[in-house]
């Protein structure tokens, strides 16, 4: 990715089908998808990929689990299954990762050890390990720092972690190996744009 060659077609690319404000990972799928469609796309950054919001992530490639709770299985399903084609598209960058829910009382414990198993059930092929209803030895095996008092136990389930910037950069090479133009400096930008048809 050289910027000089990179700015040298902007001045020789006189039109674009679709110019994109923002690197980060919303921007850099955008310019994946269009340009891999063919489309001549410009991506227009200020700073860096991935420095703004992306960059202060969880890291974490979830499911959508906090919705399960909300009764929204259609939106947890459709998570499930982006966190799978991720995790399958880019394991150079995304793995499996346990957590352990630790519960103190029998009610919690059937609560969230059935609503993991369904979040579990619903990724189907896509799931990245058995989720599992631990007795209290196990959980403090697990944590072995948790207050034991009133411990009953806990849930084991998992979900996926990623390493967001360099899969932001593995997302500005995917684009720029399908043409499209990035550009990192607004203000050169803004100063050029007059000689470019947009």
């Amino acid at each position: 990715m050289d910027r000089v060659e990179k700015f040298n077609q902007l001045r020789k690319n006189t039109e674009f089908d679709i110019v994109i404000i923002g690197g980060g990972a919303t921007g850099l799928g955008c310019a994946v998808d269009a340009a891999s469609r063919g489309y001549k796309t410009l991506l227009v950054e200020k700073y860096d990929f991935a420095k703004g919001t992306s960059s202060r992530s969880t890291k974490l490639v979830h499911g959508g689990v906090r919705y399960l709770a909300q009764g929204n299985i259609h939106l947890v399903r459709e998570a499930l299954l982006e966190r799978g084609r991720m995790l399958h598209n880019a394991p150079h960058v995304c793995h499996a990762l346990g957590f352990v829910v630790p519960v103190y009382s029998f009610w919690d414990k059937c609560y969230y050890g059935f609503g993991l198993m369904l979040y579990d059930f619903l990724s189907a092929k896509f799931s990245l390990g058995k989720t599992k209803v631990l007795s209290k030895s196990e959980t403090l095996d697990y944590l072995p720092d948790l207050d034991a008092v009133g411990l009953k136990g806990g849930i084991l389930y998992y979900d996926g972690q990623f390493d967001d910037s360099r899969l932001a950069v593995n997302l500005a090479q995917t684009a720029v190996d399908n043409d499209a133009v990035k550009f990192f400096n607004c203000n050169e930008f803004f100063s050029s744009i007059s000689k470019t048809k947009i």
